[in-house]
């Protein structure tokens, strides 16, 4: 019987926030006959609709430092531009994008939609969009992103987020498309070579990703995000001394450039080099700027520990970022911070700690003033961990009903990511029932960008003698998704994994 031991995929993100943000096409309520000529100019594009020169100017600094990834920098225009004129629905929009904390996050969507109907109609889908995914509605998401491309065809931004909504489903070959829209629209938007570099690079198709990245670096060659991006492509294919040439190159245009010192951190720990990981964790905390940027430098340092098999370190980390977040009032990160505590657990055989940990992840979470959609989806994730604890404990009933539970629950209002999740446990189930057949089709319909996931698909096709399926998955497992919080987990396992698999 092939009992697990696993810690379950955090869902997956990307820091596409500055690819977001709204088109910069005419000033609505202007007056000037330049205006007026602007606009009709730029009739094709999603206009930006305010009336106050000083709050326009601010928030155009603002995208144009979004767009680089400044992203604290363009926070700070986009509340100017706010101060300028409270009604100005998209400023609040691309505060929303560019928020450091949950509650900014949320009260930013909430004051756009408010200030909503004076926007334009490409503006109010937008936004439109942008609530519905604040809700986890999917379905209303995607409506009003295709309205927006029908409407504006020629807005290389409006394919840009119909792209990032696809990829965020992982459809990648339908996010290229609307990618490649956008640059051929536009062959200097630097944001659309960024993604169709990821897009690519999720799709294995290392030598388009390559080519995206390289168009990003020769169009923004003096900005870090271009390295910081080509350095993960490198990071993702083994290159690791490549990669951290290219990182380093990032934070020596940008020292402030924090997530570039969490790479190098990584490639580090890659390379089994544990002190340079932890060094450079250090480097990313002594440059956080705010209290966001601390967590995730301590973040850093915890899957540093956790790569090196120091499990009371890590912990001792977490500890700090659980103290750091409630001084701070934080109760969202408090929550992740559990969560991830409770996972360590789990993967120590320690069932009944993992669960304490997810109860009090469920409770800071209910706390943090999220919105129904929201705090129903934190319950979801909760009976998920819950029944991977189960599962664990080798509790066969509660491990059965918690897994019906969370499918009901996920089938009739999750995500699809959540969705994916219904296959995860099913797939965990049917392994430990020795149902390997049954577990294997439920982890191709999971989520493909979870080492945790693959390591055990691995592993069940290859108890199948399915070598070659048992091999590509045991590499994917090992090798990629080289950002992935579940990496440090198994990745020895699938390396020795691999190792007896090629060897025979």
């Amino acid at each position: 019987m092939n009992t697990i031991n696993l810690r379950p995929m955090r869902p997956f993100a990307l820091c596409v926030v500055a690819l977001l943000f709204a088109a910069c096409g005419q000033q609505e309520q202007a007056t000037t006959d330049e205006a007026s000529a602007d606009a009709a100019m730029s009739a094709d594009k999603v206009p930006v609709t305010t009336s106050s020169d000083e709050a326009l100017a601010s928030y155009m600094e603002g995208q144009a430092l979004a767009d680089d990834l400044h992203i604290i920098e363009a926070n700070e225009k986009f509340k100017q531009a706010v101060a300028a004129d409270p009604g100005f629905a998209m400023a609040h929009y691309n505060q929303a994008l560019s928020s450091q904390t949950t509650a900014e996050f949320f009260d930013a969507v909430g004051r756009a939609s408010e200030n909503a109907a004076d926007a334009s109609a490409g503006e109010q889908l937008m936004i439109a969009a942008l609530v519905a995914g604040s809700e986890n509605n999917q379905a209303g998401q995607l409506a009003a992103l295709q309205e927006l491309v029908a409407m504006y065809s020629k807005d290389e931004r409006a394919h840009m987020l119909l792209g990032i909504y696809h990829f965020g489903l992982q459809d990648f070959t339908a996010a290229v498309e609307h990618f490649d829209h956008a640059a051929a629209i536009n062959p200097d938007f630097a944001g659309a070579q960024n993604m169709l570099g990821y897009a690519h690079r999720n799709l294995e198709d290392f030598d388009n990703a390559k080519a995206a990245f390289s168009r990003y670096v020769e169009l923004l060659p003096d900005e870090s995000n271009p390295y910081d991006s080509y350095a993960e492509l490198l990071m993702e294919i083994g290159e690791y001394d490549a990669s951290i040439e290219n990182y380093r190159k990032a934070v020596e245009i940008d020292p402030n450039f924090a997530q570039s010192y969490a790479g190098i951190a990584i490639n580090e720990s890659l390379k089994g080099n544990a002190g340079l990981a932890q060094e450079a964790a250090d480097q990313m905390l002594a440059a956080a700027r705010n209290p966001g940027e601390r967590q995730g430098a301590m973040f850093s340092s915890v899957t540093s520990h956790l790569f090196a098999g120091n499990i009371e370190a890590a912990m001792k980390v977490c500890e700090t970022m659980l103290a750091e977040a409630e001084v701070n009032g934080n109760k969202a990160a408090m929550g992740g911070v559990s969560e991830y505590m409770g996972d360590i657990m789990l993967v120590q055989g320690d069932a009944a700690k993992g669960e304490e940990h997810y109860n009090a992840a469920l409770d800071h979470r209910l706390a943090a003033g999220f919105n129904e959609a929201n705090q129903a989806q934190a319950e979801r994730t909760h009976m998920f961990k819950t029944a991977i604890a189960a599962m664990i404990a080798d509790d066969a009933e509660a491990a059965a009903s918690r897994t019906a539970e969370y499918s009901a629950a996920a089938e009739m209002n999750g995500t699809a990511f959540e969705k994916r999740r219904v296959h995860e446990l099913a797939g965990y189930l049917a392994m430990n029932n020795d149902d390997l057949e049954s577990a294997v089709e439920h982890y191709a319909q999971a989520n493909q960008l979870n080492p945790i996931l693959l390591y055990w698909s691995a592993n069940s096709h290859a108890e199948l003698g399915n070598t070659d399926k048992a091999i590509d998955l045991a590499t994917r497992a090992a090798n990629r998704n080289t950002l992935s919080g579940n990496l440090p987990f198994f990745r020895n396992e699938a390396q020795e994994l691999l190792a007896n698999l090629t060897a025979e």
